[in-house]
């Protein structure tokens, strides 16, 4: 059990890490594109950053909550049809944890980010 739950653990952390990289890309990417079209305006471009951030961390939540919903339907037997798919098989043992999961706790960075953002926005625009 402890083993279990170690592991489980071990995958939460690294797609959080994941999820955290790719949240600060996104925001620096849409922070530096809004602040250059509005002419070098920061609460603009912190404005995009954090909206975009919540509506990516939003959609993922979703996706990931639909994908736990589904994920234990069974598959129709026979040969055309797989009882498992490889892909997701593959994503299982590569992450260690089924994709909705990893989605969902990726969904996490993006929202704690976008949080933090908007905090900051709303920190230097008063």
């Amino acid at each position: 059990m402890r083993e279990t739950a170690g592991k489980w653990l071990a995958s939460a952390v690294r797609v959080l890490r994941a999820g955290g990289l790719a949240a600060a890309g996104l925001g620096v990417v849409a922070f530096l594109f809004s602040f250059v079209a509005n002419g070098l305006s920061w609460p603009d471009g912190l404005d995009w950053a954090r909206k975009l951030l919540l509506l990516v961390g939003a959609l993922m939540l979703i996706t990931g909550g639909c994908g736990l919903f589904v994920s234990g339907r069974d598959r129709p037997d026979g040969t055309v049809t797989p009882h498992q798919d490889d892909t997701f098989r593959a994503f299982w043992h590569e992450v260690g944890m089924p994709w909705g999961a990893a989605v969902s706790v990726a969904a996490v960075s993006f929202l704690v980010l976008g949080t933090l953002v908007d905090l900051l926005y709303l920190l230097l625009t008063r």
